[in-house]
């Protein structure tokens, strides 16, 4: 009996273990450090701020990620919400502080999670690239690493803390929130995988300009998550390095939709992607610069184009047209080049496309 009571103890603490907050004991301006969360020993009914221990760099020092937790007072949903994946993308940023400003926890069933800033490293570089110091720098597209590795390079590491230590076990819905990247613009636009009736109603709950059915990206955030069954979408807001109200205001009211439809917050659905009659692709094509040049577009993002249409032109330092493009397909803009100097490759026009190939019914 002594050594069944043993065993029952050593399994009961080592759960314990498992199931806990890691606090290192270290505050920064005030806020908490953590090293791993775990919302299930936190009291309910409260809002909780701590600054989560990402990767260490180069001078031993580490990146540290805000995040807020709100808990509400009765068991329910766990809604996960993230920004600046890429660090030059920072509406997202806005959101999860307004998202915040709005939940009263003592009235909020389940919880929500908001992590500020996942790539400090691009943030601080104003570059949407995670910024490598080794063999005299290098970048890293940290949207195509997840879930990380535990032994990788400082990217990898941290997107493998952000999986294990503050995701895992903690959600099960989520939203990554990016914009396009700089000299590029989007709308409120989704990638949602619509294999999944659930992902596509948490897209459609958003009142999105665009929305592409998509199979996902290997080595990204939202993929990542549908691969682990967590329903999840990437909602795209707009335009880079700036704060643009409306589009803020319009995934608030998206994300409030998402969490009045799972029996969080008590209230009538706004907005939907219904009310902005959203269109809904399965498909895209984009249109790069063929070579360096001065580059005016034509078109304007949320504008209907046919193919063969006319939709940038580059031209020389003196002016001279060196090259004409047109839409490769019928369908609707869906992001441009909107900065003039574009290098072979840049993009000048992306086209939303409804691809009549039964293949591609639920994206391509």
């Amino acid at each position: 009996m002594r050594t069944l009571a043993l065993a029952v103890t050593l399994a009961l603490g080592s759960l314990a273990a498992h199931a806990e907050t890691v606090y290192t004991g270290d505050k920064i301006d005030g806020v908490p450090v953590i090293r791993k969360l775990d919302i299930s020993d936190l009291p309910a009914g409260t809002m909780q701020r701590f600054m989560f221990e990402g990767a260490s760099n180069g001078i031993a020092q580490h990146w540290y990620v805000p995040v807020i937790v709100a808990k509400g007072a009765q068991p329910g949903p766990k809604l996960g919400l993230q920004a600046s994946v890429h660090g030059d993308e920072l509406n997202g940023t806005r959101v999860i502080q307004k998202v915040f400003e709005s939940i009263d926890p003592k009235t909020l069933k389940g919880t929500v999670i908001g992590a500020i800033g996942a790539n400090p490293s691009g943030m601080l570089a104003n570059n949407r690239n995670w910024q490598l110091m080794n063999d005299g720098g290098d970048m890293v597209d940290f949207n195509r690493i997840w879930p990380g590795k535990e032994k990788g390079n400082t990217p990898e590491q941290h997107a493998w803390r952000l999986w294990n230590q503050l995701w895992g076990g903690n959600v099960d819905m989520f939203i990554d929130m990016h914009t396009q990247s700089r000299g590029t613009e989007y709308p409120l636009f989704i990638y949602a995988d619509y294999r999944n009736p659930k992902i596509r109603e948490i897209a459609e709950l958003i009142p999105a300009d665009q929305i592409k059915a998509d199979p996902g990206e290997k080595g990204s955030v939202e993929t990542t998550f549908v691969e682990n069954k967590i329903p999840a979408i990437t909602l795209e807001i707009g335009k880079p390095k700036l704060y643009q109200p409306e589009l803020i205001e319009r995934s608030l009211t998206g994300v409030r939709n998402v969490m009045i439809k799972n029996g969080m917050v008590d209230g009538r659905l706004g907005k939907t992607a219904q009310d902005y009659k959203a269109f809904v692709g399965n498909d895209m094509t984009s249109i790069r610069a063929e070579v360096g040049g001065f580059s005016e577009v034509l078109v304007k993002v949320g504008d209907m184009v046919k193919k063969g249409q006319k939709v940038a032109v580059q031209r020389n330092a003196f002016g001279d047209v060196i090259r004409e493009y047109t839409a490769s397909a019928d369908g609707k803009v869906l992001a441009i080049g909107n900065d003039p100097l574009r290098e072979a490759r840049g993009l000048l026009v992306r086209i939303l496309i409804q691809n009549p190939d039964p293949a591609c019914k639920l994206g391509c």
